[in-house]
């Protein structure tokens, strides 16, 4: 859905964007991460052709944003992380002037405002002055504007900034339910374990750089040791003979007695060998549990930190 060709951006000498290339299947939710000053910015700028690029392109379903920037908005729909105000305009006149600039039909309009303010549940909210709304509100606002024409492609930026907990719990429940509905979105976000819980695949950019692009699975499991915790009631050292045979590396645990971190890279076939072969030894094994991979965990391993 989304190509990124060799995209380059200089602003005189100094290099935003680096070669960027990756290709985003359709359907996909796009974690962009990296450290502030990365390019995230500046590559959403040109995928939503508010920026032109030094050389390279992007293709959206096919369509360059450089040389055919007006078709290619049309399958775009972008949010950006900053709210633009109106004063003196409700939510409904809003989202009916935005229909306006996409050519929508009248007799659709408002048809078209009434569900996209259901889908973001501000039905309630219609009349009330822009101004007036909260944060969250005014955060779902955006997106519902960003939908009106029905694009192929969600770009968002920041989308949770400034959130309360409600609020970014909803906005996920709405990014899922366009996931389902087949958009290809693309969020960037600082918020990594909001990221961890709604994107399929993760585009990490430093200094310019693409250093990783894969299925969020992938990129953890890459980027991870799977480290199993085997707490016992009694030391023996069997556990490192077993864990050794089992291809584990086991290490006493460095804050808790008669408890163990086993690391390597294995499937939950082998930890049940592990934990089978640990107990058939006579091990008085209590708890045996394996640690959840952190998305922040990942990015550091995959980052180098400079900036």
């Amino acid at each position: 859905m989304i190509q990124f060709q060799s995209l380059r951006r200089c602003f005189g000498d100094f290099v935003a964007l680096d070669s960027i290339s990756c290709t985003i299947p359709s359907g996909a939710t796009v974690g962009l991460i990296g450290p502030n000053g990365a390019g995230k910015t500046t590559a959403m700028r040109i995928l939503t052709t508010l920026l032109a690029p030094t050389s390279g392109d992007v293709l959206v379903n096919g369509v360059s944003v450089h040389t055919n920037p007006q078709e290619a908005t049309q399958r775009i729909g972008f949010m950006p992380d900053e709210f633009g105000k109106y004063e003196a305009m409700s939510a409904a006149e809003y989202l009916d002037f935005y229909a306006r600039c996409h050519y929508i039909p009248e007799h659709q309009r408002s048809v078209l405002v009434s569900e996209m303010l259901d889908l973001v549940d501000l039905a309630h909210k219609r009349d009330d002055a822009v101004m007036g709304l909260s944060r969250g509100m005014m955060q779902r606002l955006s997106l519902a504007r960003s939908l009106l024409h029905n694009p192929d492609v969600l770009v968002l930026d920041e989308p949770a900034s400034g959130l309360d907990p409600r609020a970014r719990i909803d906005l996920r429940g709405l990014l899922h339910e366009l996931h389902r509905q087949g958009k290809t979105i693309l969020i960037s976000s600082h918020i990594l374990s909001d990221l961890a819980d709604i994107c399929t695949h993760l585009m990490i950019l430093e200094r310019g750089r693409l250093v990783a692009f894969d299925t969020l699975d992938n990129l953890m499991h890459r980027a991870h040791q799977q480290r199993i915790i085997v707490k016992v009631l009694h030391d023996s050292p069997l556990i490192e003979t077993i864990a050794h045979q089992q291809g584990f590396t086991c290490q006493p645990h460095p804050e808790h007695p008669h408890c163990y971190v086993l690391l390597g890279n294995h499937d939950e076939h082998a930890h049940a060998q592990l934990l089978h072969a640990l107990i058939g030894a006579g091990v008085s094994v209590y708890d045996f549990s394996r640690e959840a991979h952190s998305l922040e965990h990942a990015f550091l391993q995959v980052t180098s930190g400079t900036l």
